[in-house]
């Protein structure tokens, strides 16, 4: 993340912290009402898409805050193949794109997330990427380690 991203962290975190006990105790049942609302939607069959990690939230680096999303989907009550869909099939019907991206099938882009486990047995699965198809191009699991630790190392990248 960019250091000036860092610093409004920071700031945003400085601010939660001088917070009153009380609001900071509403805004933590308030997350607990926005789970059991998730829960509602899905038990209702409402479409929904995954994708908070683009919001801009303090803390919520994107790419990676998907993963965590994917725990939050599932502490609200989600099985895993609701969550799977959210992150695929669904996304590309809201965007009317349904036969551009979202299911491996012939004839479609073999852009895709190869993963170690089983995703339908367990949200967890989503988060062991055992290597990434993208544009024709393959990157095994040493590729994409290698990409983080490249990032990492750059000067003022932390």
């Amino acid at each position: 993340m960019a250091p000036v991203e860092l610093r409004a962290w920071d700031r945003s975190a400085r601010k939660f912290s001088r917070l009153p006990e009380a609001t900071r105790q509403a805004l933590q049942h308030h997350w607990a009402a926005q789970l059991r609302l998730t829960r509602t939607f899905a038990d209702a069959g409402v479409p929904m898409v995954a994708g908070s990690d683009a919001c801009g939230a303090a803390g919520v680096i994107p790419g990676f805050g998907l993963h965590d999303e994917f725990d939050h989907l599932a502490e609200a009550g989600l099985d895993p193949l609701t969550i799977l869909r959210m992150t695929t099939t669904e996304p590309a019907r809201f965007l009317d794109m349904d036969g551009v991206f979202g299911r491996v099938l012939p004839g479609m882009p073999a852009d895709l997330v190869l993963l170690e486990e089983d995703p339908l047995e367990r949200h967890t699965a989503l988060h062991t990427i055992a290597g990434v198809m993208r544009g024709g191009s393959w990157w095994s699991r040493a590729d994409l380690d290698a990409v983080l630790e490249r990032i990492a190392a750059k000067p003022g990248a932390h």
